[in-house]
């Protein structure tokens, strides 16, 4: 079994084994291109094994490599690749491990490397401009430095990058104005770059990419006027610019430049009134005016262009009716502004989208009567349309597009009843009908119990029948895990109607079947942690119904085998850290909810688990950043959860670990955005400790932490005076200072803090009143 077999597998010690020999056949060799890849092989196994400091140390000895090789016989396409992943494995990298300081160090090792990269580039791409291979493995080289720059906090270095490609394209397509590909290259390295520079809020880089792009269209279209393929790219650009404006808040603009793309294709349809192409952009030029306004908050501007799109779209029906590719386009098409109508509440409208997609399905199917996707899209386009009536609260409407669809899964299935998939669809209609039900909104009080009951009984006659189908899907294959999800979905809908209606009792024996199934899938896939995660959240849930109908025993036990069940993944050797973390997050919100619901015991079972994780991460890398929001926030929870317990000096002891920890976080970076979360919290964390050490008599410490608290509140109230949370922060603040206060004799002070407690709760009060006028 080779490296990559293994790797695959997750076999890593062996995989690495294998690489290791390798590595010294490619030293004796003295094959560079084989150490290149051997090196970059064995980076992504020290990866996966959770060494990102050692693998990337090999992806940077890759690069210098890579590098060598490529400037020495830079037409040598397998060096060119290995160029562009070792570049690109650096990024995924320093990404993963979200750390500015390895980034900065890491860019004062290579950057000295990128400037002959591209320059050689630029030589071997001019004199051989028809190689496409070369292009495109130069785009993908310059996208993973320009995402490396991006890392590393530097994206202005991807400007004369950029430049420089741009310039590169416009001197191939002087000598190859028709090449679709590398229009498309161009197209796609615009679309692509300009994305990362939105997402980075680099507005003006952005401006200046596409007004480049534009610039080099037109210079064509100067030479070359009736090149279609320009003149569509051409176009494309002017919905770049539109979609830009329209970030950047200036809807008119947006509009206005929509409005000159449409020009010209206005001109060129004048010429050739039936050119699909053109009849296309017409109709995706509205569609993307509407949806900018819609995304903006203005749906009747959004709407007045939708109709324009449908209008356009409605002439081209009817129109090559042999042409397949043709029909299914526009079904997609109207698929598409369906959805459109129905996000900005224009039902009817995207009913009629809808309706075309059935209309041109039913066409194409009478010309081919076997062909069975063409009967599913019909049947999924009538649940679409019975969503729709069903979110809009038309249930009579709802059910007859969702019995038309149950309809076309019953012919289908006479005609194969062996067939899994047209069950589970009838399954999941039934379902939907059912959900359809259990969403009970009433505003006549008096019948509001009785309506909602006679509703739920209806949603679960719904339910019920979907769970026979399932039932008998899954008896018939029962390691098929759609037909197992599709059963458990539907077990958990039933169980859930009856929590609704606090009949607990009624909905243990659904939870304790998706157990069984789950357990099941667990014993089938031991070393799959996702079906682990999937079994412990149904355990909580279970416990929850038993904690609720008084069996405490048992709802104990459900709590204890899901932590057995946490502790297990976590101490995994084989599951890599990020999902490690996103267990202990899971583990220890489960432990915050039972602390707040007072389950003591079975809340400190999960917040146990949850510290012991991150208190190992931090003490790996105490100097780490990334792990400071962790450890304060597991240290506060058990400090909270002793705090309950009235093991008040225990508490202590854990606010004076928690409080250095937090005074950590603040310092580690200031301008984070995420900062003032953590000050939020760390007011919370201060005010909890100065409670704490007031329960035990420590009277200076107490005080020194409310202090600090009121400080940390002060200045974030200074930056947001009217945020309710912070108000409350506060107030909680004051009420407990006052009493400390008190018991220090300084009884004015106390006064002065419990009133201004008192006036900050009656205030937010008078908010929430006058809110809830408002909205009467």
């Amino acid at each position: 079994m080779n490296a990559s077999t293994l790797f695959e597998k997750e076999k890593y010690e062996k995989a690495l084994e294998k690489l290791n020999k390798a590595e010294k056949l490619a030293e004796k060799a003295k094959s560079s291109d084989l150490m290149c890849r051997v090196l970059l092989h064995k980076g992504e196994v020290m990866d996966s094994m959770d060494y990102p400091e050692e693998a990337l140390e090999l992806y940077e000895k890759a690069l210098d490599i890579s590098s060598r090789l490529f400037l020495n016989e830079p037409q040598d396409s397998s060096y060119q690749k290995c160029l562009y992943n070792s570049i690109g494995l650096i990024g995924t990298n320093l990404e993963d491990r979200d750390s500015f300081s390895a980034a900065e160090k890491s860019y004062g090792r290579t950057n000295k490397l990128f400037d002959g990269i591209t320059d050689e580039y630029n030589k071997l791409i001019a004199e051989q401009p028809e190689n496409s291979e070369y292009l495109l493995n130069y785009l993908k080289t310059l996208k993973n430095i320009g995402a490396y720059f991006l890392i590393i906090g530097q994206p202005e270095k991807q400007i004369p990058l950029t430049n420089s490609t741009l310039e590169t394209f416009r001197k191939i397509l002087i000598l190859q104005p028709e090449n679709p590909n590398i229009l498309e290259q161009l197209d796609l390295f615009v679309r692509k770059l300009g994305e990362e520079f939105l997402e980075n809020e680099l507005f003006e880089d952005a401006k200046k990419l596409y007004d480049q792009l534009q610039e080099i269209y037109r210079s064509l279209l100067e030479k070359y006027p009736d090149n279609e393929i320009v003149i569509h790219y051409f176009i494309f650009s002017y919905g770049y610019l539109g979609d830009l404006q329209s970030i950047q808040g200036y809807p008119e603009k947006m509009e206005e430049t929509y409005l000159q793309a449409l020009s010209i294709v206005e001109d060129n349809l004048r010429k050739n009134p039936e050119d699909a192409a053109f009849l296309v952009n017409r109709g995706k030029i509205y569609e993307e005016i509407g949806l900018n306004y819609s995304e903006s908050g203005d749906p009747e501007k959004a709407n007045s262009f939708y109709e324009k799109a449908l209008a356009n779209f409605e002439g081209m029906t009817g129109k090559y009716p042999d042409d397949q590719d043709y029909q299914f386009k526009l079904t997609e098409t109207f698929g598409n502004l369906g959805k459109l109508f129905a996000k900005i509440k224009r039902i009817e409208k995207a009913k009629q989208c809808y309706m075309y997609k059935i209309k041109i399905y039913e066409s194409l199917f009478e010309n081919g009567p076997e062909d069975e996707d063409l009967k599913m899209e019909i049947i999924d386009t009538f649940t679409q349309i019975g969503n729709l009536y069903a979110e809009a609260g038309d249930r009579d409407q709802a059910k007859e597009y969702y019995e038309k669809a149950i309809e076309g899964y019953e012919m289908l299935l006479s005609e194969n009843p062996e067939s899994t998939d047209f069950e589970i669809g009838i399954s999941d209609v039934l379902t939907a009908l059912g959900d359809m039900y259990a969403k009970v909104e009433h505003e006549d009080v008096e019948s509001e119990d009785e309506t909602e009951d006679a509703e739920f009984e209806i949603a679960r006659e719904y339910y019920e029948k979907a769970l026979k189908l399932n039932e008998k899907e899954f008896g018939r294959y029962p390691d098929d895990s759609t037909c197992q999800d599709e059963l458990v979905r539907t077990l958990g809908k039933i169980g859930d109607s009856f929590a609704a209606q606090e009949r607990y009792i009624d909905a243990v024996p659904y939870y304790r079947r998706i157990i069984e199934i789950k357990e099941q899938a667990v014993r089938d896939n031991p070393v799959e942690w996702i079906y682990i995660m999937t079994l412990t959240n149904s355990l909580y849930q279970l416990g929850y119904l038993y904690g609720q109908i008084g069996e405490i025993e048992l709802e104990k036990q459900q709590y204890s085998k899901a932590e057995e069940l946490f502790s297990r993944l976590l101490h995994d050797e084989k599951i890599s850290l990020p999902v490690k973390q996103i267990l202990a997050f899971d583990v220890q919100g489960r432990g915050i909810d039972l602390l707040n619901s007072r389950k003591y015991d079975s809340a400190k079972g999960a917040l146990d688990l949850a510290l012991e994780f991150f208190e190992n991460e931090y003490e790996k890398n105490p100097k780490e950043p990334e792990n400071y929001p962790f450890i304060c926030e597991a240290l506060h929870q058990s400090g909270r959860l002793q705090q309950s317990l009235e093991n008040f000096e225990e508490a202590a002891k854990i606010f004076d670990s928690l409080l250095p920890a937090v005074e950590k976080l603040l310092e580690s970076n200031p301008e984070n955005a995420e900062n003032a979360e953590y000050r939020e919290k760390a007011g919370i964390n201060y005010t909890d400790a100065g409670e704490v050490y007031y329960l035990i008599e420590e009277y200076e410490k107490s005080k020194q932490s409310f202090k600090r608290a009121l400080d940390i509140n002060e200045v974030l109230l200074d930056e947001e005076p009217d945020n309710p949370i912070y108000k409350i922060n506060q107030a909680e603040t004051f009420e407990k200072y006052a009493k400390l206060l008190s018991k220090l004799g300084r009884n004015e002070e106390a006064d002065d803090y419990s009133t201004k407690s008192k006036e900050i709760y009656r205030k937010l009060a008078e908010e929430d009143c006058g809110e809830k006028d408002t909205d009467e």
